[in-house]
This record gives structure tokens, C-alpha cells and sequence, in this order.
């Protein structure tokens, strides 16, 4: 179960266009190949600092995006809904079916 946890939490999601993991914490998931691969550990403190506010810029371009990507979403499904909608006007006397469901 984790390891389909861990997928799904690193597979792009179509709405905002990146991983959900990825939009929390603005990287991906530090895991020992992505040490090997791209040997990013810190050697003083001066670096971790760096190393922060690169991560700090990163995450903030996603969020961005992932606003910018709700937002084209949002269109598309109110363009859609709106292709079917269409004006009621009722007069006085008229019957209607009254739904109280959630009243």
C-alpha cells in the first residue's frame, strides 16, 4: 500500500500539472537514487541556506503554475456547463417540481 501511495503522490496530476507531493513541499521526494544522481547534500550551513531559498523560489513558480493550471480548468468545465444551460422564466400560476432534498 505505500508504494502505490508513493506513486500516486509523484505522478502528475492533470489538474495543476504536478505531483501533489511536489506542489506541498516544492521538490520531489529526496529518496537515496535521487542523492547519487544529483549529489545535492549540504556541506555547511551557508550552502543549506542557498540550498532553502532555491527550494523557497521552486515551490512558489509551482504554486503559480498550479493556479495557472486551476484556472484554465475551471474555464473549460464552466464553458462546458454553460453549452447546456438555458434561461427559465416561470409566470405566475405555472406548476413546477419543487426538489426540498436539501432543505
Amino acid at each position: 500500500m505505500e508504494l502505490a501511495e508513493f506513486c500516486y503522490n509523484n505522478s502528475e496530476h492533470s489538474m495543476t500539472g504536478s505531483a501533489p507531493f511536489q506542489m506541498v513541499m516544492g521538490k520531489s521526494p529526496i529518496v537515496p537514487m535521487t542523492w547519487a544522481a544529483h549529489g545535492q547534500t549540504p556541506n555547511d550551513a551557508s550552502e543549506e541556506v542557498l540550498m532553502v531559498t532555491q527550494l523557497d523560489e521552486e515551490r512558489q513558480h509551482l504554486w503559480e503554475l498550479a493556479k495557472a493550471n486551476l484556472g484554465k480548468a475551471h474555464k473549460r468545465y464552466k464553458d462546458f456547463a454553460d453549452k447546456s444551460w438555458r434561461e427559465v422564466k416561470f409566470q405566475e400560476g405555472d406548476e413546477v417540481w419543487l426538489n426540498i432534498k436539501n432543505f
